[in-house]
């Protein structure tokens, strides 16, 4: 720093109205990189607006307005004459000013590097193609891995490094159904290493997303789904579907609990632990019928022993083993059949199954005939409605138009009779 800068320096020092001002020229000389742009103090102070008079001989008041160039040009027509701005903000703040293109270049090569590296310690090719994505700038994970660095580059070195390993690990495991903590442990020594909230975890699904073509899951449901499809379980315990009459097998024969069960028309609940050891899944009937609500299901089973057809409980957003047992039933062959309640959350459902199950899933009692005979008097929400907006162009529009017109939510309790009806009559 040449004298002139520092004599310049401590002037501004010496003057603390100035400091403000010094703050926000620093921030547009680090956003443009140059000097641009005008500063504004919509607050300015007296003793603020008379340090800007002393500088250029004109008065100021609040808000006080300064163009980034001005300010330089008018250091020139002071004693301070031939200091460099630059110069003077990285002094009075004893930092370097980077522009904001520098400091996206520097953080580039730092991905660069790490890719490089994490590239030498990894064997799996899903890993070492989204490594090599991330060195051009590209591919899932590339905005995750640069927020990461700008905070903690051996953190995030280690998450990356990690992630690969678990990726590793479960490619030389394939045909293994293991849960979640226990590849963690095996792939990292730390059981928690790939939780859904840890860097390492998200680095993880990414990857996952990568190997398996998916999206990258939007919520603990698709999660969970994703990881299931990749061989993993992540709570194999708490996601379960409830059921009557489905017939589950084994290897060729019907497993002889579910069996059981089946024959005392008895409703079971499966969870995603025991979905691993069943192989497929099929109705007697061809038919299975599904219902959102789990007082609805529970009030039809009374009926159970009189149903021509499997009885399926989605409780609401259906989780990966209900996920699990529908596709089952459906590679089988076996129809479909809906009923959810009519408001945004239930119609939305409706569209996730006909969508994943287009040749399979049938509407049931889901037509704007029905909304009426089901009404309630309870008001539809924002969030509701936005949800009905989705179903605009579907087969559900008719049905979504006629609940928003209303303004009132469905719900699937007050069609009992229609649902029970279905279930007990003559398969047609």
């Amino acid at each position: 720093m040449n004298e002139m800068t520092s004599s310049c320096v401590t002037y501004f020092k010496d003057h603390p109205a100035y400091h403000r001002i010094l703050e926000q020229l620093l921030r547009k000389y680090r956003g443009f990189g140059r000097p641009a742009g005008t500063i504004c103090l919509e607050d300015a102070t007296p003793e603020e607006c008379g340090a800007a008079r002393d500088l250029f001989g004109r008065s100021f008041s609040a808000p006080l307005r300064i163009k980034t160039a001005d300010f330089e040009a008018a250091l020139q027509n002071t004693r301070y004459r031939g200091v460099v701005l630059k110069e003077v903000l990285e002094s009075y703040f004893g930092t370097v000013i980077q522009t904001k293109q520098e400091r996206l270049d520097q953080m580039d090569a730092c991905v660069l590097r790490m890719a490089e590296q994490a590239k030498k310690a990894v064997r799996s090719e899903t890993c070492r193609r989204w490594l090599e994505e991330l060195t051009g700038r590209q591919g899932e994970g590339y905005q995750l891995i640069r927020k990461a660095l700008r905070s903690d580059g051996r953190t995030a070195q280690k998450a990356v490094l990690q992630a690969c390993q678990s990726v590793d690990w479960l490619e030389s495991h394939s045909g293994e159904r293991i849960r979640l903590a226990v590849l963690s442990a095996h792939a990292t020594s730390d059981p928690h290493a790939l939780d859904g909230n840890t860097l390492c975890g998200k680095i993880f699904l990414h990857l996952l997303s990568a190997r398996t073509g998916m999206k990258f899951p939007s919520d603990a449901e698709t999660r969970a789904e994703l990881c299931y499809n990749c061989g993993i379980l992540c709570d194999s315990i708490s996601s379960s579907v409830t059921q009557v009459g489905v017939r589950l097998y084994t290897g060729g024969e019907e497993h002889p609990a579910y069996r059981a069960f089946r024959l005392r028309n008895e409703a079971g609940t499966l969870t995603l632990t025991n979905l691993s050891g069943v192989t497929a899944g099929d109705s007697p009937s061809g038919r299975a019928y599904l219902v959102e609500n789990q007082m609805v299901f529970s009030q039809l089973c009374d009926r159970a022993a009189h149903f021509h057809s499997p009885l399926i409980c989605t409780s609401g957003q259906p989780a990966v083993a209900v996920i699990r047992l529908l596709d089952m039933l459906a590679a089988s062959g076996t129809d479909l059949y809906y009923a959810g309640d009519f408001d945004g959350k239930g119609l939305t459902i409706a569209l996730q199954l006909l969508t994943r199950y287009p040749n399979r899933l049938h509407l049931w009692h889901m037509t704007a005939a029905d909304y009426m005979r089901c009404r309630s008097d309870v008001m539809l929400t924002e969030a509701s409605r936005a949800l009905l907006r989705t179903c605009k162009n579907t087969a559900l529009a008719s049905t979504a138009e006629a609940v928003g017109d209303s303004g009132y939510d469905g719900y699937q309790e007050l069609l009992l009779a229609e649902l029970l009806a279905d279930l007990v009559a003559n398969k047609a």
